[in-house]
């Protein structure tokens, strides 16, 4: 009898660790996990293939009840009885060091995946972009933001080994670079010779980025470059910053358990206004991931920052909030849309900044420098003629109601950057237009790299231009075309903005 018992017990256990897990499956959408930072499997319907059940199959592993719970413990048996680390995004080094996992980080470390064709072309992207902003009068800088593998070589997996006869990333970059006119910062040797009085990279928390310390040291150089650029920016300083150390008990990104005390620094005075949704809703870009904008009114100059970032730079706004007039950040993966972000901004500056990690990882897939393309600027102010071999056709009017060559602006309400974009038409197809808008004092290039690809590959030649709302006001717009090979500009049209609804 007792023994049945028990046998009934078991069943009922066994079949309630089966069936409760199901009970509370998670079905919510767009759910990311906290233990190892990735988004849930969606449910894919039922389609009776073989794709459709490995798709239920990992909606089922993902989702499940208690996974969290489940893998939290057996990461942390594994940690406290044998010292491992189980864990999908991150690995342990010697004496306790967290590392990244990702493949193409280790293989990086390797310098096993050295890819010298796409870093030319990385480097002829940053050529072009540095020879375009400087035609502007626009200073520019690029900035490679080393891994904490490059600068703590010393702790990383003692198994796993490094094929020295090969070049790394980093030192391939600042081969290629030195060969060429490009400003760039490559800070390896400074933060190694940094690390020596001082931790620069943590231990353990947030493995894939520098520390505090590390990231004051890696922005004082670009103002080292800032200082020789302009003499009204004011120099950056841990005098604006008050120091503060703080205990972390996880990992940044996932439910990792550690126990480390971090520096981190705190703006003494905030002057800045946080402006991010003015211009948000309506740009123009490939994400509007780390996407912020900061208006000082109390700035010491007039001066406008545009900066291209990943997570690097992307926590560090306050590092130029109060020393700069305007701050835009927004994510690299927009590189598409640089000539578009110039114009809608008119920056003072230009950085563009990447992660060595990222060079290798993801960028090989979401980045493709190949055949970029930049309109030139306005060549200068010159006789506009009319002619009858090039004309155009308005397309779509964002922010404004357009009634023939009139733009009626209503003052109370509309989106906050207003795009007039239209097609080219020429007789003679072998002929190459540059279009520009006059607006104001300034004249905007009306074509950009994105834009110009899809033109392409729809066999169109299409034009655009944005302004900010906030520049607009009653006057004249000037379409201008300047004809490539003989520098002839053409009046194609002239707009009258007025205000109105």
């Amino acid at each position: 009898m007792k023994n049945k018992v028990l046998n009934i017990v078991f069943i009922i256990l066994f079949m309630a660790v089966l069936i409760v897990p199901m009970i509370f499956l998670n079905t919510k959408k767009n759910q990311i996990s906290e233990i190892d930072n990735k988004s849930l499997t969606e449910w894919p319907g039922f389609k009776w293939n073989l794709s459709s059940r490995e798709e239920i199959e990992n909606y089922l592993n993902d989702r499940i009840g208690f996974r969290e719970q489940a893998i939290e413990a057996y990461i942390e048996l594994n940690d406290k009885l044998f010292h491992v680390m189980v864990h999908p995004l991150f690995m342990y080094g010697e004496e306790g060091h967290i590392y990244f996992k990702e493949p193409s980080y280790i293989a990086g470390y390797q310098r096993l995946n050295t890819d010298k064709q796409y870093l030319d072309s990385m480097v002829d992207f940053l050529q072009k972009t540095n020879d375009y902003l400087a035609s502007k009068g626009i200073p520019f800088l690029y900035y490679l933001c080393p891994d904490k593998k490059t600068i703590y070589p010393e702790y990383f997996p003692k198994s796993i080994h490094v094929k020295t006869d090969n070049e790394s990333v980093t030192d391939y970059m600042e081969e290629k670079l030195s060969g060429t006119d490009i400003p760039y910062i490559i800070p390896v040797k400074e933060l190694q010779e940094a690390k020596k009085d001082q931790v620069v990279y943590n231990k353990k928390y947030d493995a894939t980025h520098w520390n505090e310390f590390g990231a004051l040291l890696g922005h004082k150089l670009i103002d080292v470059k800032m200082q020789e650029w302009f003499d009204d920016i004011p120099p950056l300083t841990e005098d604006d910053f008050t120091l503060t150390y703080t205990t972390m008990e996880t990992l940044d990104v996932a439910k990792f358990p550690i126990n480390e005390t971090v520096p981190l620094y705190m703006l003494k005075e905030d002057h800045a206004g946080d402006a991010s949704d003015y211009l948000k809703p309506y740009i123009r870009c490939t994400t509007t991931n780390f996407y912020t904008h900061y208006i000082n009114p109390e700035a010491p100059n007039n001066k406008r920052l545009l900066v291209f970032t990943d997570s690097y730079f992307a926590n560090y706004v306050w590092f130029y909030t109060n020393r700069f007039e305007e701050v835009y950040f927004i994510h690299r993966q927009n590189y598409d849309y640089l000539q578009y972000m110039v114009n809608l901004t008119f920056p003072d500056v230009v950085i563009f900044e990447t992660a060595e990690r990222s060079i290798m990882g993801e960028m090989v897939s979401t980045t493709d420098f190949t055949d970029y393309y930049y309109e030139p600027p306005y060549p200068g102010e010159a006789e506009l003629k009319t002619t009858d071999e090039v004309s155009y056709l308005i397309i779509t009017s964002q922010g404004v109601r357009r009634d023939g060559t009139t733009i009626y602006l209503n003052p109370e309400s509309g989106d906050n950057i207003i795009s007039i974009s239209g097609r080219i038409k020429k007789k003679d197809p072998e002929k190459t237009y540059n279009i520009y808008a006059h607006v104001a004092e300034a004249y905007l290039e009306a074509d950009y790299c994105s834009l110009h690809r899809m033109a392409e590959f729809d066999g169109l030649d299409e034009f655009s231009f944005s302004v900010q709302r906030r520049y607009m006001e009653q006057g004249e717009i000037e379409l201008i075309a300047v004809d490539a090979d003989s520098g002839e500009q053409y009046l194609l049209d002239t707009f009258e903005v007025v205000y109105g609804k």
